[in-house]
């Protein structure tokens, strides 16, 4: 039998439905992560999963699992009967990470104005408008989550589920520049360079958005470089 759509009022219900509450496991993630990019975290702290864990009033197995899934993405260390320590990023492994990051963004990109669609464009532009409002109040802390959200949109439209989440780690860890001390006023501001990115996804013009995202990445190459 051909397969027929659910009733109209049931597509809305569903979209209404409030999201499932994260897990205790990404609760844990999620603050611990937001500790270390905001620098509440530093690098060379050692902490300890019973620390953490009165901190956050969460319990040792959720804490458990983000740590190790920090881990993987490369913002902690483990030490064995030692505790675990909040990673550096040195020069070297900077570099490597915005080389990598220009292997993979520019092609989601791609892929993004391939796939874009009118629900993709709305959403790219509202937060456009939010990265504005931001910057207007010099909110740093809410102009990283704008770059990271118009970042993670793209991702998702590209359509490469372990691309994006290799990105996304990419990302994360990127995230540390935005709260180190300015080494002066920056020429342009992020979001002016995210709503650039935009006006090409919406023209569908592929070939500059990909070479848009490549200047993009680059910047922060440039920014990181100019603090040391």
């Amino acid at each position: 039998m051909p397969r027929t759509s659910p009733p109209k009022r049931q597509q809305e219900d569903a979209a209404a439905a409030p999201a499932p509450a994260a897990s205790l496991g990404e609760q844990a993630y999620i603050a611990i992560k937001r500790m270390i990019l905001t620098q509440e975290l530093r690098a060379g702290d050692q902490i300890n999963v019973a620390q953490l864990s009165e901190q956050l009033s969460l319990g040792r197995s959720p804490i458990h699992l983000a740590i190790h899934r920090l881990d993987r993405e490369g913002l902690v260390d483990i030490l064995p009967r030692k505790g675990i320590l909040v990673k550096a990023e040195t020069i070297d492994s900077f570099l490597e990470l915005i080389a990598a990051r220009l292997l993979v963004e520019p092609h989601l990109t791609g892929l993004a104005v391939d796939n874009a669609t009118p629900a993709l464009l709305e959403r790219l532009r509202a937060v456009v408008a939010a990265g504005w409002e931001c910057n207007q109040r010099q909110d740093r802390l809410g102009s990283m989550e704008i770059d990271r959200q118009f970042h993670q949109l793209l991702y998702a439209a590209a359509g490469n589920d372990i691309l994006a989440e290799f990105a996304g780690s990419l990302l994360d860890r990127s995230m540390r520049l935005w709260f180190r001390p300015p080494a002066g006023k920056a020429d342009k501001p992020n979001v002016a360079e995210l709503e650039d990115l935009y006006n090409m996804v919406e023209r569908g013009d592929k070939k500059a958005a990909v070479r848009r995202m490549e200047q993009h990445i680059g910047s922060v190459r440039g920014k990181f470089l100019s603090r040391e």
